[in-house]
């Protein structure tokens, strides 16, 4: 954050965030796609719109209720955040008579879209950061919202780790990068609770270091079984499935595995 920042008025009531849940469940989802709504005053935000569900879009609207509606953002460019973005923009300027600028910072999975702001700007200031967290895709992005509040995307999830996939412009040499920044920035006091794209918020700063430190762990661990399979002469990407993750692992978390563990060895590739 720059000390040039706009202010904001110390006198206004606090941002609102408000999180909505689409019913769109599975493996790679969780419980479904959280979408936010930074509300300031009579102005509102709605970050990740979720999956192009008429049911959920219209909850989106009935929340926004008369606010003016500033923006739509994306953290990063996959379908299950995306997919009802540009619908939820074209009907809040339809029900506003203005323009409502749908952002991603990957403009071409994002159709209508247009780059990132640095900062959501209100009638009262600065109401939330844009920053750059690349690890889980290469244009993921958080938002802190005035109070300490990080939207984190999927850069970390509610009760379940992060899948990286080298073929979107994952990497885990850039995630265990993020997740450092921001064990610095709650450390700092800069983050006091996280809400992610999937599953329940850490709503404390003891909560959110607990699960940055968890997360860190388990990846550390995972690079380290890696290098241990390799070095006994485990090459074959079946048979390093098996031995790092049991042979009992479920069909529909396959992919996923197989993507973390190619994330791994990229990482050690590097030299790290």
């Amino acid at each position: 954050m720059s000390e040039h920042d706009p202010q904001r008025d110390p006198s206004a009531p606090a941002v609102e965030l408000i999180t909505i849940r689409a019913d769109n469940p599975g493996p790679m989802t969780l419980t479904g796609t959280n979408s936010h709504l930074v509300r300031d005053g009579d102005q509102v935000w709605i970050v990740d719109p979720g999956p192009k569900d008429p049911e959920h879009l219209a909850e989106l609207l009935l929340s926004c209720g008369g606010a003016r509606p500033q923006g739509v953002l994306v953290t990063h460019r996959h379908q299950d955040h995306t997919a009802g973005a540009a619908t939820l923009a074209r009907q809040l300027a339809a029900r506003s008579g203005r323009e409502v600028p749908l952002w991603a910072a990957d403009q071409s999975a994002v159709p209508g879209s247009r780059p990132l702001p640095s900062t959501l700007e209100s009638d009262q200031g600065t109401v939330g950061h844009v920053i750059h967290l690349p690890g889980h895709t290469s244009d993921s992005v958080g938002v802190l919202v005035d109070g300490g509040r990080l939207l984190s995307g999927d850069t970390l999830l509610g009760g379940s780790s992060t899948v990286i996939i080298p073929e979107d412009g994952g990497s885990l040499t850039d995630y265990l990068q993020s997740l450092a920044i921001l064990r610095a920035m709650t450390m700092d006091g800069r983050i006091g609770s996280i809400h992610p794209g999937h599953g329940p918020s850490y709503d404390s700063p003891l909560d959110v270091l607990e699960a940055l430190e968890q997360a860190i762990a388990h990846r550390r661990e995972r690079i380290e079984q890696v290098r241990r399979a390799r070095t006994a002469g485990v090459l074959t990407m079946d048979r390093l499935l098996r031995v790092v993750y049991g042979a009992e692992l479920p069909t529909q978390l396959q992919d996923a595995a197989r993507w973390n563990l190619r994330a791994a060895l990229d990482h050690l590739a590097e030299g790290h």
